[in-house]
């Protein structure tokens, strides 16, 4: 096959020509940080019923004897493809995973089983597996930045344009060429999926979207290389993803516009709350609040946080909450469990917390406003205003500008590993020196020869 030159062909012969070496410090640096915050979301959701449920479908349509490892389960050893499944929907169960604010999208829970399923499998170094992340990270966010928020508004983009991402990473570590590489793109994208439908109901849809996303990947460019065709220009083409679920008026230079110079994975975030994102600029103006003015929960009278229109989109959906994970897709009880309890950690969010009668009472005093202004920055900034009464007669208003875990806020090596073991203790592993050693491992990961093994007991 010889494609004719589109934005998709581009960034594919860029990615080809990208090697560690080429590779700037801090992207490097970066991607170690996002894998070692991967790693330890995929430990604390390994319990979760979507991907126990996962797990034993691969058990029992998979090889017992496979190179790949399924995160948190030393015992279990599979193909690429169901290891990234597994792996996939364990790193985004609990919502601390990161997000990359333009394209709006959760890359590192696509890209890094991906890449760890496929490195396994072809034994790749640290140092491919690190440059394979980073284009992962390019294709997933800058084809998500390309369909825009319309896009968002009827699709979750982690699945759609994050199969992107995971057929990108599988291909660069499999040396497909130009034209299988483009075929690998295709092919997912053709298969992109992901509605918003589970928020409605509290089913488990969203680790399907992103286990299922990186086993369509690891599909797509594994099939490619074999000869499976797939479409040359499934972005822009006449009845590609642009056509189908994009903007009416996308932004075509995201797909290829600086590169080398912009990098997705130094524009990503941390989450340090443990609850959707569209929530955090509301949770940091609050917490900031109560603190400052030194206001306590039982002092509220209401809360109404000013936010843009996707936030009210996704956030609306949910209804009152009525499991944990649905819980923090409310504005409303993340707002009640970070006024009571001064934080909106891993462990404020639980099964108690449900039928507590204050923090109920405490949701049902938040309201959610659309601010044009704050609506016209998103998604490159993502900003939020509250305004508090006091019981007292007191009006007390926080805006955000930068929440933290953004890149102008971002968290320390000592922050990073102190929410990793967080998560680790979340997830029940026994072993705590040995995760604390897989993550020094990963800070030198470009010194692997081959990438090992990070299951825990």
């Amino acid at each position: 096959m010889t494609s004719h030159q589109t934005r998709t062909r581009t960034l594919v012969e860029w990615a080809l020509s990208l090697s560690y070496d080429t590779l700037p410090a801090d992207v490097i640096n970066r991607t170690k940080d996002f894998f070692v915050d991967t790693l330890a979301c995929a430990v604390a959701g390994r319990d979760h019923i979507a991907v126990t449920a996962m797990l034993e479908y691969a058990k029992t349509m998979g090889p017992a004897d496979g190179k790949c490892e399924v995160i948190g389960f030393s015992d279990v050893r599979t193909s690429p493809a169901f290891a990234a499944l597994v792996n996939g929907a364990s790193a985004h169960v609990v919502e601390q995973d990161d997000l990359h604010n333009s394209s709006v999208m959760h890359p590192a829970t696509i890209i890094y089983p991906t890449a760890l399923a496929v490195a396994q499998d072809v034994g790749a170094s640290g140092k491919e597996f690190i440059t394979a992340c980073v284009v992962g990270y390019e294709f997933a966010c800058r084809a998500g930045e390309y369909l825009g928020k319309a896009h968002y508004e009827k699709f979750h983009t982690t699945a759609t344009t994050g199969v992107l991402g995971a057929a990108a990473t599988t291909a660069y570590l499999l040396r497909l060429n130009a034209d299988q590489f483009v075929s690998a793109i295709g092919t997912a994208g053709t298969q992109a999926a992901g509605l918003w439908q589970f928020l409605l109901d509290a089913t488990h849809s969203k680790q399907v979207h992103t286990g299922q996303a990186c086993a369509t990947g690891v599909f797509s460019a594994y099939t490619s290389a074999s000869g499976l065709l797939g479409t040359a220009d499934i972005l822009e083409g006449s009845r590609g993803m642009g056509a189908a679920l994009g903007n009416l008026d996308p932004t075509p230079s995201a797909i290829d516009g600086d590169l080398g110079k912009k990098w997705s994975v130094l524009e990503s975030s941390f989450k340090w709350h443990a609850s959707c994102r569209h929530t955090h600029p509301s949770a940091d103006a609050l917490l900031a609040l109560l603190k400052e003015d030194g206001v306590k929960y039982t002092d509220i009278a209401s809360i109404t946080a000013y936010t843009y229109k996707a936030a009210i989109d996704v956030l609306g959906l949910s209804g009152e909450g009525k499991t944990v994970h649905q819980s923090k897709f409310s504005m409303g009880f993340v707002l009640a469990v970070a006024a009571k309890k001064g934080s909106a950690g891993l462990m404020d969010f639980t099964e108690a917390d449900l039928v507590d009668p204050e923090l109920r009472e405490l949701q049902g005093k938040v309201n959610m406003v659309l601010d044009d202004d704050i609506n016209k920055e998103f998604p490159a900034r993502w900003l939020g205003r509250v305004v508090v009464e006091t019981k007292d007669g007191r009006t007390l208003t926080r805006s955000v500008d930068v929440v933290k875990g953004d890149p102008g806020w971002t968290l320390t090596r000592e922050e990073i590993e102190s929410k990793a073991l967080a998560l680790a203790k979340y997830g029940h592993v026994q072993d705590i020196p040995a995760f604390k050693d897989a993550v020094q491992r990963i800070w030198n990961l470009e010194s692997q020869d081959k990438i090992e093994k990070y299951s825990f007991a």
